[in-house]
């Protein structure tokens, strides 16, 4: 069973708006089940913090939250139904205009009713059935992609997608308007309509850095039946203060979740090879080649390789994947190293030999 999630955007009227937020603390008159899940919810973080505990975790204090904290509510297995002309009716609440854009498969088990800070409602529709595809044992059209901060992704085909930068371009919207709140008085109107503007602001760079990352991970499910990727420590690398706001706008862990259910709905090979050395080791000879993180280009001095450090890390990130599959899902040749690519001198790039069309920019 495959266990998936769909999220509309919601449009209640005023008076609905009124008794979802009522609904969001237990009252008489909310739906019974969704009162049963803010208790369970509550008893099973209690639980949780007493086995952090029983471990020797470090856990804080209890604390009671004010209602503006609670932002949505649950409906678990019943007390909801979706109507035909794009409606959803709601136990205690009534029927609220909603926006479905896709098709939803599979047996819908939970409605999450979330509220955003910007005060935007979206429904959550949490769907279970069965996965009708199996991965093939066919290995004909593999790619490896190695994720950075310069350029967002180099495969090993060669192809390049720039970093979009969303939390940089907007960067100074930001500054602005936090300056701003920072000098408003505390519960005053004002403050209120400010603090609203600076959501806005974050809800738009979440929109566009989840847009994005669709896109991309669409288009390599879409045309590839096997993709590998390294497994980052991403947790370890923010620890770097010179690179931690870079590491953290390009959101590495949330493309590889993405790429990982996508090839997982679509019947293809998902994994993660290790990343030591991918772009120490040079792809042609195997020879370690030390360079530090200013130096973009991979020259080696025993086979006299010079390519883009990241296109060569691609290309041991797929000699790694293709290592790691049993020998009879070995379709394909081994990597062929020294006749994938070509190098212009002029420039020291890299042209796949046999390079597709590309709506992506190439280097």
């Amino acid at each position: 069973m495959v266990v998936s999630s769909y999220k509309f955007r919601l449009y209640p009227t005023k008076t609905q708006e009124s008794r979802l937020d009522d609904a969001m603390i237990p009252k008489d008159k909310v739906y019974s089940k969704a009162a049963q899940m803010v208790l369970w919810q509550f008893y099973n973080n209690l639980k949780t913090l007493s086995s952090l505990s029983k471990k020797d975790k470090l856990i804080g204090k209890l604390r009671f939250k004010p209602k503006s904290r609670y932002n949505s509510i649950n409906y678990n297995q019943s007390g909801f139904k979706l109507l035909p002309d794009n409606i959803i009716k709601l136990s205690k609440i009534g029927k609220i205009k909603c926006v479905i854009h896709r098709k939803i498969l599979g047996k819908i088990k939970e409605i999450h009713v979330k509220k955003e800070i910007t005060g935007v409602w979206h429904a959550i529709a949490i769907c279970e059935n069965e996965c009708k595809k199996s991965c093939s044992l066919l290995r004909k059209k593999i790619i490896a992609i190695d994720v950075g901060i310069n350029n967002y992704c180099y495969d090993s085909d060669g192809h390049v997608i720039k970093h979009p930068q969303i939390l940089k371009n907007s960067e100074e919207k930001l500054k602005r308007s936090q300056r701003k709140l920072s000098r408003k008085v505390k519960g005053s109107s004002n403050r209120l309509k400010e603090k609203l503007r600076l959501a806005k602001i974050h809800q738009k760079i979440k929109y566009q850095r989840n847009d994005f990352l669709h896109k991309i991970s669409r288009h390599y499910v879409d045309n590839y039946d096997t993709i590998f990727v390294e497994e980052l420590k991403i947790q370890n690398m923010v620890k770097n203060h010179h690179l931690a706001k870079s590491i953290s706008d390009s959101s590495w862990n949330s493309f590889f979740q993405k790429l990982e259910y996508k090839a997982a709905n679509a019947g293809i090979l998902f994994a993660k090879v290790a990343p030591h050395g991918t772009s120490q080791s040079c792809s042609n000879c195997g020879r370690m080649v030390k360079k530090t993180l200013a130096i973009r280009t991979h020259h080696c001095p025993y086979c006299g390789l010079v390519i883009d450090r990241d296109y060569n890390a691609s290309l041991n990130i797929k000699q790694r994947g293709i290592d790691s599959l049993p020998t009879g899902c070995r379709e394909v040749t081994p990597l062929e190293r020294t006749s994938l690519a070509v190098i212009q001198a002029d420039h020291g790039h890299v042209i796949s030999m046999n390079q597709e069309t590309n709506h992506f920019s190439d280097e």
